[in-house]
């Protein structure tokens, strides 16, 4: 099920890679652990685990950021500086369950577009063409369910202002 909705600017720190699907799990675990391990060594909390998909890549590959949300004002005076996700008109998908499903779940969600007159909002950038945002929010702790890990997720891509 999708919906458009008006989410705010939210404030993030992650790393930035290039993976093909296949290692997509197995690599943003690592790297969800690895900003977690960063922010803990500066006493900064994580605020929920996000996946930014930049582009995807004519080589197969996807362009991602993979990190945790957090609160711009406990990073002052670090040298960690967040970057973020803008505010704006999003057309987002809900999916709790087994993390195994979210592409389907995000085909469900582009297949749709076209009936509700939207498009993603795209960056013209040195690389060409890639997203202006499309992010997974991971609301909470991974479970390991009968199909591996699951959980909450929002599917949220900025849409073109229309």
């Amino acid at each position: 099920m999708s919906a458009t909705e008006h989410l705010p600017a939210r404030a993030y720190v992650a790393m930035p890679m290039d993976v093909a699907m296949h290692d997509l799990p197995r690599v943003v675990g690592e790297e969800f652990d690895r900003v977690a391990s960063l922010l803990a060594s500066r006493g900064i909390a994580p605020r929920g685990a996000v996946i930014r998909y930049v582009a995807a890549r004519t080589d197969g590959t996807f362009s991602i950021e993979v990190g945790h949300l957090v609160d711009a004002e406990d990073l002052e005076g670090s040298p960690i500086e967040p970057d973020q996700l803008p505010a704006g008109r999003y057309s987002v998908a809900r999916h709790d369950g087994p993390y195994a499903g979210l592409g389907r779940v995000t085909r469900e969600l582009m297949d749709a577009w076209p009936g509700q007159g939207l498009r993603p909002a795209m960056a013209h950038t040195a690389t060409g063409d890639d997203y202006a945002c499309w992010y997974e929010r991971y609301l909470d702790m991974p479970r390991q369910g009968p199909e591996g890990p699951e959980g909450a997720v929002e599917i949220c891509v900025l849409v073109e202002k229309g």
